[in-house]
């Protein structure tokens, strides 16, 4: 089938997922990320949010609002992600 044959709705997605991929190719050097000793996987990621964030916003009797929320685990991820001194 024809790129023109495709129906619209396909086309609309094809359009949205290569300008996502063309105005982000600049996060996508992988081995410029790996140089820098940054992860690029999802694993490392998944499990820092159970370990450092979920410990700390579902321990008992933990009650939180978005704002709040949102709040903390920009804390706690900045914190975790700075160089000790």
């Amino acid at each position: 089938m024809e790129p023109a044959e495709k129906p619209p709705a396909v086309r609309e997605a094809h359009r949205q997922l290569t300008g996502y991929l063309r105005n982000n190719v600049h996060r996508m050097n992988y081995p410029r990320c790996l140089a820098h000793g940054w992860e690029i996987g999802s694993g490392a990621i998944e499990s820092a949010c159970q370990n450092i964030v979920g410990r700390r916003l579902k321990g008992p009797g933990m009650q939180w609002r978005e704002r709040g929320t949102t709040s903390q685990c920009q804390w706690r991820a900045l914190d975790r992600s700075e160089t000790p001194l």
